[in-house]
């Protein structure tokens, strides 16, 4: 009763606050409205607000619809988001690795900030924005319990304009998750201060990011029969107490891009024709991972080997890039109906890559000759293994994004000096339009990307106190392919894929890299399909995989996304959401989890599947407010079967969680 109290109360509260806010602007707005956003009279305007993203090296701008849907609100996890399933730790801001294999895609460079891509705030990840007056968003959750295993989440974004012209943007990330079981911490702090600059001729971006990821690796559980033995989590015995991992990282980059044109007068107005297109990128990325534990406990049970020091490890990596690339565009013409648009571009990346095993207090790297008291370098050599390269590419492509017809996009890229000499990127993206049961939108598209792909700066070469390799892998000769079918009229998504990759790289049994020269053939097929029956609704997704060399890669045959709900209006103000939301995937062999090196690995020693994950939920919206309640697991509490997410990982129990969001437009 207490609990519903407060909730009421909060929710009143915020009820009444929404009452006296300003009216929410039309959120139908595309990147076509950015001029009319621009023109707009400096007093008593409507509040408007474009956004947009930045795609290919910068040179053509994505439209964004900004989300203030309530209907599936409840779906806060980022890797959730992206994926049906998900080998993960557990726990909010752990690591994860999609158990879809075509969404293991990375955003970032460094090797070792894989398994926590999604949440590391990248320039590419970044919407832009153009408003007529401020644009804010609050979004808050947190788990039922205050003081104990609870996880908050509490994000920040705040965009104005200068003038027509120039617009300013923060954005901060925070999320802290105690975790159910003993030593699960995770902390996680993102931060971005960023600018854009539009006219006719000049388009400027620029900004910094900072991004932080801390957390207590307990190494899973000892016994993993406790789970459905031991009620209470803290008294379940884990194998690390003093482990912990951090990744800090930083970015600062800029876009400039100038366009030459031609002036056109069509009735009354004059319109500006772009011809060409100069653009310049630059980004510069930071990557720090470090590594400790044995401060306290002795944990040679759990890690067998050592190279360094049997009792205690800080190990350290790091990866540092510039990039600097010159881009020269040429626009198509709308008014000609067999005009395509071209781009070519030359850039550099300047990267160092270092590690070392530290000893006690500073960082050391015991290959070098020098001297050492207990572990602990004294000289007089440089403590890191590090290595530079300079990495020069040419690329360029071919596109159409203008009619009614055939939109296509093709693209290469050819890298011909440094370490990554020899590797080629092409790729290409078809789309026809067409109508599908009275849905105009609908559309199929046709995409395939042939790979020639040198490894890793870090899969050739790594050491540290726990773990180390040398290895001469060759360059992986990846083919996908894919075909979908959209209609977004229908709430309709269907597709097919095919990845054929020779020489293929994988952390094998114990975690160290491996390389088959066995051809790995991936297939794949995949349904989204959103029902509705009056007030009734029901959202599937369903996704089959198969791999011909399973025995190096380990994927669920089925994994599957149901969602019954029931939608209402309340008063004829509040919108309401309610329904399960139930996620599951066939048994297989899931991957292990190494501490040391933050990656997932083959095991063969336990299959986990065939457990329905359902969360039920609420989600309601008023006006400018969005409010979700949520009971995560609830299976937990009636189910007696083992919920793992990874080896010996189990997932939360099931908990209560609250979330809302508000937007401001003042």
């Amino acid at each position: 009763m207490n609990r519903l109290y407060y909730i009421l109360k909060l929710f009143l509260v915020l009820f009444a606050w929404d009452v006296y806010g300003q009216f929410r602007p039309d959120q139908e707005i595309n990147q076509d409205e950015l001029e009319q956003s621009r023109q707009q009279p400096e007093k008593n305007v409507a509040s408007r607000v474009v956004s947009w993203n930045l795609t290919h090296e910068g040179a053509f701008i994505d439209s964004i619809k900004l989300d203030t849907l309530h209907k599936f609100f409840h779906n806060y996890h980022p890797i959730f988001k992206q994926s049906i399933t998900n080998t993960y730790t557990g726990n909010y801001g752990g690591a994860y690795l999609s158990n879809d294999y075509s969404k293991r895609n990375f955003a970032s460079k460094f090797y070792f900030a894989r398994t926590h891509d999604t949440f590391i705030l990248t320039p590419e990840r970044l919407n832009f924005y153009n408003t007529t007056t401020p644009y804010s968003m609050l979004d808050y959750s947190q788990s039922e319990n205050q003081n104990r295993q609870n996880e908050t989440r509490f994000n920040v974004l705040h965009s104005q304009n200068i003038n027509r012209d120039l617009n300013v943007t923060f954005r901060y990330d925070q999320a802290k998750s105690a975790g159910q079981y003993s030593f699960q911490e995770n902390r996680n702090n993102s931060i971005a201060l960023y600018s854009s600059y539009n006219t006719e001729k000049i388009n400027l971006y620029g900004g910094f990011i900072s991004n932080r990821i801390r957390n207590l690796e307990n190494g899973g559980m000892i016994n993993p029969a406790q789970l459905l033995e031991i009620s209470e989590q803290e008294f379940i015995s884990m194998w690390l107490s003093d482990a912990r991992f951090e990744l800090r990282n930083m970015y600062f980059f800029a876009n400039g891009e100038y366009i030459v044109g031609s002036k056109s007068v069509i009735g009354d107005v004059e319109l500006f024709r772009p011809v060409a297109s100069v653009i310049y990128k630059y980004k510069m990325e930071n990557f720090i991972r470090t590594f400790r534990e044995g401060d306290r406990s002795d944990n040679s049970e759990y890690f067998k080997n050592f190279y360094l020091n049997p009792e205690f490890t800080y190990d350290s990596t790091r990866f540092n890039s510039v990039n600097n690339q010159l881009q020269l565009k040429f626009h198509e013409t709308a008014q000609k109906k067999f005009s395509f648009g071209q781009r070519a571009y030359i850039g550099v990346d300047f990267v160092n890559r270092l590690f070392a095993a530290p000893g006690y207090n500073n960082p050391v790297y015991p290959f070098y000759p020098g001297t050492f008291e207990k572990h602990l370098y004294i000289g007089p050599n440089p403590r890191w293994n590090k290595s530079s390269y300079a990495n020069v590419y040419l690329g360029g492509g071919i596109f159409r994004h203008l009619g009614n017809f055939w939109t296509w996009d093709f693209e290469g890229k050819q890298y011909i000096t440094g370490f990554l000499a020899g590797q080629t990127e092409l790729k290409g993206l078809i789309s026809k339009p067409l109508i599908f049961i009275s849905d105009s939108a609908a559309s199929i598209r046709i995409f395939g990307e042939l790979i020639n792909r040198v490894p890793d700066y870090f899969l050739q070469e790594y050491f540290s106190n726990r773990i180390k390799w040398e290895n001469d892998f060759m360059n992986e000769q990846i083919m996908n392919a894919s075909f979908t079918f959209i209609s977004p009229l229908n709430k309709l998504e269907a597709g097919a894929r095919y990845s054929l990759i020779n020489n293929f790289i994988f952390h094998g049994y114990g975690g160290i890299p491996q390389q088959t020269k066995n051809e790995q053939l991936i297939l794949s097929a995949f349904l989204n399909k959103d029902f509705t029956f009056g007030n009734f609704g029901f959202k599937m997704q369903v996704l089959w995989q198969k791999a011909s060399a399973s025995q190096y890669i380990h994927l669920p045959d089925f994994s599957a996304r149901l969602v019954p709900y029931y939608d209402l209006v309340i008063s004829k103000v509040l919108f309401t959401q309610i329904g399960m939301d139930i996620r599951f995937n066939t048994k297989y062999y899931v991957d292990a989890y190494d501490p040391a090196t933050g990656f997932f690995y083959l095991q063969t020693q336990q299959k986990y599947g065939d457990y329905p994950y359902m969360d039920a939920f609420a989600n309601l919206k008023l006006k400018r407010t969005r409010v979700f309640f949520q009971y995560m697991n609830i299976g937990s509490q009636f189910l007696n079967r083992p919920y793992f997410t990874a080896l010996n990982y189990p997932m939360n129990r099931m908990t209560f969680r609250l979330g809302v969001a508000w937007s401001f437009y003042n």
